[in-house]
């Protein structure tokens, strides 16, 4: 397994260097024909039943075609040395901008998206709902922050429990863990399931040998909440990518995520998510 394609989420307006300049490292790494997609969302889709000045609504599609034109330049310098020929697409789309690149997915192996500094305003018609594009896309969504320079990816620490989520990610992440120096696999259980505990991250241990992949486990009690928990280990273990299955539900539309799985969104650690 590799990644023969990648798709990048490039939110037009924004500075998206950090996330170029690593989604560019990934396709070199892998060999990968890299997608470049950038779509914005027209004001009025927002403001529902409120009218639009036709001044506003003008500034807006003005706006909106430049910010599509500057990202087209930069990803087209940032991607001019790569082997494999990169391929953008830039529009405006009615429909919510998660739900477009969705669809995109279906042409690629892995979502690359980049994660808002925490307090930043979040901004629905240039950035995809990361929550909504996740538990859509149908392929594993690897989450970096923009506030940090690009990681090696590797030291992974990946998040197990024995559900469907999380054997979904681990192979999707193969070729991640193929590459990397160090993988751990950590699990957190009660005290009185420990025994369980160890003889699932063996069976893990053994699987991803027959891969070619040296992981060491790690079992520990259940101290505090398992994000918290999840996140000490990780800097604990120096880890540069988190890989966790994503677990919620809908109701209604909304999605009502798990504890480890919301702050992996919102957090500032580069992670691996795949539903």
């Amino acid at each position: 397994m590799n990644y023969r394609t990648i798709l990048v989420s490039l939110p037009p307006g924004r500075a998206n260097g950090r996330l170029m300049a690593a989604s560019v490292d990934l396709a070199k790494r892998f060999d990968a024909v890299l997608l470049g997609r950038a779509a914005c969302r027209p004001i009025h889709c927002l403001c529902h039943d409120y009218p639009v000045p036709a001044g506003l609504f003008e500034e807006d599609r003005r706006q909106r075609e430049r910010h599509l034109l500057e990202a087209e330049a930069d990803f087209r310098t940032a991607t001019a040395s790569l082997r494999q020929p990169a391929d953008w697409s830039g529009r405006s789309c009615l429909e919510p901008l998660a739900d477009h690149l969705a669809g995109e997915s279906a042409a690629a192996d892995l979502i690359i998206a980049g994660t808002a500094k925490k307090g930043d305003p979040f901004d629905a018609t240039r950035q995809p709902d990361l929550c909504d594009l996740v538990m859509k896309a149908g392929r594993p969504v690897l989450l970096l922050p923009q506030s940090r320079d690009p990681a090696s990816f590797d030291r992974i620490l990946v998040a197990w429990k024995d559900s469907r989520e999380a054997r979904r990610a681990i192979a999707d992440a193969l070729p991640l863990l193929k590459a990397a120096t160090r993988v751990t696999v950590v699990t957190m259980d009660a005290a009185e399931d420990q025994a369980l505990a160890r003889t699932s991250v063996a069976r893990v241990a053994n699987w991803l040998a027959r891969h070619d992949i040296k992981a060491e486990t790690l079992v520990v009690p259940t101290m505090k909440a398992n994000a918290s928990q999840l996140l000490e280990i990780a800097r604990g273990g120096d880890a540069n990518l988190i890989v966790a299955g994503a677990y919620g539900y809908s109701r209604e539309g909304k999605w009502t995520l798990g504890g480890v799985t919301a702050e992996l969104l919102t957090g500032e650690r580069c992670a691996f998510l795949s539903h």
